[in-house]
């Protein structure tokens, strides 16, 4: 799990964040799972078959009123994960088999407790004895959900089962003897509104939404001025991660890990980045056309750009390959 994921996770350590989440996402914003109602749960799976040992780890997992509530932040935020849906679908699978293991425990030590009494006849039958279950018991159901922090595009990776099978032309032969799976994928791309959400994260999937649109940013910042400004340090830690923002003019490193630091401030620090960046592809393109060598590109973006050596490099290397 990369640094941005660890983030994502630990943010999502907030009861009231983790509910609101769950409530934007499956319940358009109804207010149906209450933080008061959560438990933690572990969220590392596993299973063993032989010596081929296979393990899963959710980002977050909580269980809510006899239901357990899973979530996966898309690792490598910025990037699609193509084998979600067959990762989702496997662990659910070991969320099952961790709750049949269990109740195969109990029904095992009932028996061993029946036949210390000589009673196992009666207390396992052989359909309970082959399943290691009894007919009434019942799992947990468990939902899970996907949150793609991606910024570079939206999610254009497969929503549910169907869309990764190759069975073209053969659709009507195939499909109704298989069991669809669909994602509960929120991708805050496919959004303009986030009324849905009732606590901070309205306004941190509205600044993710629209931190590329520098105008219509700039006007929810001066709309919204206090909803911003109010920002957990945890929220906005994580928005400077996820929109790479790397340095605030005035607030030094230690401040900035710990979030003390203004939003708005951070927006304007991203458009100022978005300008240099702009000035600096437009410097490496010129320089590779004029046939400078490398060093003397980045002695021109030092020099035009009133910059550092790893500064100048960092954008070098960005716009190398491109103007190559």
């Amino acid at each position: 799990m990369g640094k941005v994921d660890v983030r994502a996770s630990d943010y999502l350590e907030n009861e009231e964040i983790f509910a609101d989440l769950v409530n934007g996402v499956l319940y358009h914003g109804e207010q149906v799972v209450k933080p008061e109602d959560l438990r933690e749960q572990d969220g590392e799976l596993k299973s063993v078959s032989g010596n081929d040992v296979k393990k899963v780890i959710r980002d977050k997992v909580r269980l809510w009123n006899g239901t357990v509530l899973a979530v996966f932040a898309v690792e490598n935020q910025t990037k699609v994960d193509y084998r979600m849906v067959a990762r989702a679908i496997l662990a659910e699978g070991m969320a099952y088999e961790k709750q049949w293991k269990k109740l195969k425990r109990k029904l095992e030590g009932e028996r061993r407790e029946a036949s210390g009494a000589g009673k196992e006849k009666a207390a396992v039958m052989p359909d309970e004895f082959i399943s290691g279950m009894r007919k009434e018991d019942k799992f947990i159901p468990v939902i899970t959900i996907v949150v793609y922090y991606g910024k570079e595009k939206p999610w254009d990776g497969a929503r549910e089962l169907y869309e990764l099978l190759d069975v073209e032309g053969d659709e009507e032969k195939i499909l109704p003897f298989i069991t669809n799976y669909r994602l509960n994928l929120f991708d805050y791309h496919d959004y303009d509104d986030f009324g849905q959400f009732h606590s901070e994260l309205q306004a941190v999937f509205e600044f993710l939404r629209f931190s590329g649109e520098k105008e219509k940013m700039k006007k929810k910042l001066e709309e919204h001025k206090e909803k911003y400004e109010a920002l957990s340090s945890q929220a906005k830690v994580l928005l400077s991660k996820l929109t790479n923002v790397k340095v605030i003019p005035g607030v030094d490193e230690k401040e900035f890990e710990r979030g003390e630091f203004s939003m708005c401030k951070a927006f304007e620090d991203m458009k100022e980045e978005g300008r240099m960046e702009g000035r600096a592809e437009e410097i490496v393109a010129a320089g590779y056309e004029f046939g400078l060598m490398e060093k003397d590109i980045l002695i021109r973006l030092q020099d035009k750009l009133n910059i550092s050596f790893i500064e100048a490099e960092r954008f070098f290397e960005m716009f190398r390959k491109q103007a190559v």
